[in-house]
């Protein structure tokens, strides 16, 4: 972790002194645990959202081919015939 500081208006400070009386939690931890919950899950809901903007985008594509066709063209490898067979014989 590293340390900061930083300033609270006097109501502020008592706010956060009473909630942490209440939960058995420091004033460092209230604040910690307040960042998280407003700017680092904030990150991880943008990239859940970015995820789904991008599902499907590919649908409507048809100079790819099928899926199958597609991913087998990925893969494709001539290791196989740099040994003298070919992909169809392995195959079939």
């Amino acid at each position: 972790m590293k340390r900061t500081q930083i300033y609270l208006t006097l109501e502020q400070w008592r706010e956060l002194a009473s909630r942490g009386k209440e939960e058995h939690k420091s004033i460092a931890k209230l604040i910690r645990e307040a960042i998280n919950k407003v700017y680092i899950t904030k990150r991880e809901v943008d990239f859940e959202h970015a995820l789904d903007a991008a599902t499907g985008i590919w649908a409507g594509r048809t100079d790819i081919g099928t899926t199958e066709e597609y991913i087998r063209n990925l893969r494709k490898d001539s290791r196989l015939k740099r040994f003298g067979q070919d992909n169809e014989k392995r195959s079939a």
